[in-house]
């Protein structure tokens, strides 16, 4: 079995103390329990436990993808946080944590075309923040691009397990709504993802 083979079920099956067994085997996620996060978007506290409900929001049966996205979306905040007077700030963590997970990921065996698909899920997990549309007929030419990009499925169920997992945020599932709606009708897929 593969490296990541072994990781991969222990996040899909998730027993009785999964996530430490998972920092046993990856310690790059150790210092995520260190790192603290906005309480105004993360009311769940620190990046470990924001990963953790990320994850176990996934649906059981989803593409395994998925589950190292998820697990990986945050790996770039370690670096990248800095606590101002303003509050705490993570600039940059999606590109830190794409470059970070392309090399966990390629370390641990996994293919290459899965490895260019999880990191590329992690370097756009935050697309929304940047773009706020708040209706479809906002979108430009380069939103339909990128919305009709052949991983955006993967990055739109990120979107919705990273806001599962924000506690007391809940109100970034109006952007995956958003943008559920705008891939639908793009690609005139009939059900959700």
């Amino acid at each position: 079995m593969n490296d990541y083979a072994a990781i991969e079920k222990l996040l899909a099956e998730r027993p009785a103390g999964w996530w430490e067994e998972l920092v046993t085997i990856l310690p790059e996620l150790e210092p995520m329990a260190d790192t603290p996060q906005s309480p105004r978007f993360h009311a769940e506290g620190d990046v470990a436990t924001h990963t953790r409900l990320t994850i176990e929001a996934c649906p059981n049966d989803c593409d395994p993808d998925l589950l190292w996205a998820a697990l990986l979306h945050d790996i770039g905040k370690p670096l990248s946080t800095e606590l101002h007077e303003a509050g705490i700030h993570s600039r940059g963590h999606d590109r830190a944590g794409a470059k970070l997970a392309a090399e966990l990921l390629e370390r641990l065996g996994m293919p290459e075309g899965r490895c260019r698909r999880i990191a590329w899920a992690v370097r756009h997990h935050t697309f929304h923040l940047a773009w706020q549309l708040t209706s479809p007929n906002q979108a430009s030419k380069r939103h339909i691009n990128f919305i009709t990009h052949r991983d955006f499925p993967l990055l739109l169920s990120l979107l919705r397990a990273d806001s599962l997992g924000s506690l007391g945020h809940l109100d970034k599932m109006d952007a995956y709504d958003l943008y559920l709606e705008l891939w639908l009708d793009l690609t005139g897929q009939r059900e959700e993802l």
